[in-house]
């Protein structure tokens, strides 16, 4: 299948100029400053695909090309050098209010935006309820744009971009001004849309949101790509090289099993022991589709932690990612953990099929971007199959299958059947 979005050996030049020209005379006395401006390359050589459908993260610290990368798909900019190609109709929301004209209202941007989209106004007129509702900006919606807040112009901006069905979404940074509600059902929103095979390049520095979203991740850094594949894997190099300086003096270590399974992190949290538990509490490593089953992570603190986030991630064996939920998105509220504890992830009817799993743990701050302790698939458990059933794929879904069987008349053969059920009566 052809990729939607493609970079060939691109490279993008700024050049940065302090000089600005204050009158006329400026212009020409200055000539020479102007022609000396110092040149920044915010891309070098950089080459990826993406293909339709898939939703990948885009990583790294300021400045390292990440939204550069969306504003040449957005053709805002055109590379240097290399080539861009892109197919689809392509959305983006790449600023606060990009768009939007100060002076209209909330209801007059959405038909102007539709328009600069290429939306027929009768499409965006059927829609408009809809992009009203999740906006949620009550009767701001008439009044002019000049007078929102961040959060209310990015709540239009998204119920507008997500709502007029892009084939190639972009997002930059964008939801790190919503509130934790409106931010949740934003990535409800874009599960929908990548559910519907839409095409999603995000950029954020929330890898939370990034792990939660995507399946892939590129990390960026100083213009290159440093690494491109598994989300999870992708986010814990990129913690491991760019610690931040205020837990410096505790050192990021990586360790490797004897598998290459590996585990970093700055170890001010520790995880110290993995549980599979049953409904009793007893230890297991073998479950049965549809049993209850318990993973306990205990812990213990080299220091105090404030707001921390627990988090695991269930694989198959072949390295398929199915799932991975963590504490702060689920709702459960740690203020802080001093010393020992644990904490447990319940599911009360274990809903996989037969097979070997792989399990990821991990305790990261409430914003994912220190990892304390990150185990990746370090522990495995194996789920059978429940008396005789036997089925295919990975998810378990309980069921009855029914079979009713129809008596045919004696006196009516085949051909008189077929004609008793065409005929009138």
């Amino acid at each position: 299948m052809a990729p939607v979005i493609e970079f060939r050996h691109v490279s993008k030049r700024f050049k940065l100029n302090p000089f600005r020209a204050r009158s006329f005379m400026d212009i020409f006395v200055n000539r020479r400053l102007r022609a000396n401006a110092e040149e920044f390359w915010a891309l070098k050589d950089v080459s990826f695909e993406i293909a339709p459908g898939e939703t990948v993260g885009v990583i790294g610290t300021n400045g390292a090309g990440k939204s550069t990368v969306l504003k040449l798909v957005n053709r805002i900019v055109e590379p240097t050098s290399g080539r861009v190609s892109t197919h689809g109709h392509v959305a983006g929301l790449l600023e606060l209010g990009a768009g939007f004209h100060p002076d209209l209202s909330g209801r007059e941007n959405i038909l102007l935006n539709a328009s600069v989209l290429g939306i027929p106004r009768q499409v965006v007129k059927r829609q408009m309820d809809d992009i009203i509702d999740f906006a949620d900006i009550g009767s701001f919606i008439d009044v002019p744009v000049r007078n929102y807040s961040s959060g209310m112009a990015m709540r239009l901006g998204f119920a507008i971009t997500t709502t007029l069905e892009p084939e190639i979404l972009l997002i930059d940074e964008i939801l790190a001004v919503g509130d934790h509600s409106f931010q949740r059902k934003c990535l409800n929103r874009l599960d929908a849309l990548r559910d519907q095979g839409v095409t999603i390049l995000f950029v954020s520095h929330s890898l939370d949101q990034v792990q939660r979203l995507c399946r892939r991740a590129i990390w960026m850094a100083r213009g290159e790509i440093r690494a491109d594949g598994d989300a999870e894997s992708v986010i814990g190099m990129y913690l491991d090289a760019e610690n931040p300086s205020e837990v410096q003096r505790f050192l990021p270590r990586v360790r490797m099993d004897s598998e290459g399974s590996t585990r970093w992190g700055t170890f001010q949290a520790e995880i110290t022991t993995i549980e599979f538990l049953d409904r009793d509490g007893q230890p297991r490593s073998s479950f049965t589709s549809g049993d209850y089953f318990c993973v306990r992570m205990h812990y213990q603190t080299q220091v105090p932690v404030s707001e921390p986030a627990f988090g695991l991630a269930i694989y198959r064996s072949d390295g398929l990612h199915l799932n991975g939920p963590n504490s702060v998105m689920e709702g459960l509220d740690v203020p802080s953990i001093d010393g020992c504890g644990y904490v447990d992830y319940t599911i009360d009817s274990l809903p996989l099929a037969a097979g070997r799993y792989e399990l990821t743990v991990a305790i990261y701050n409430r914003d994912s971007t220190i990892a304390y302790d990150h185990h990746h698939r370090l522990y495995a458990f194996e789920v059978r199959e429940r008396g005789s059933t036997r089925e295919e794929g990975i998810v378990h879904m309980p069921a009855r299958w029914r079979h009713v069987p129809q008596t045919r008349e004696p006196h009516l053969q085949p051909a008189d059947m077929r004609r008793a059920s065409v005929e009138p009566q």
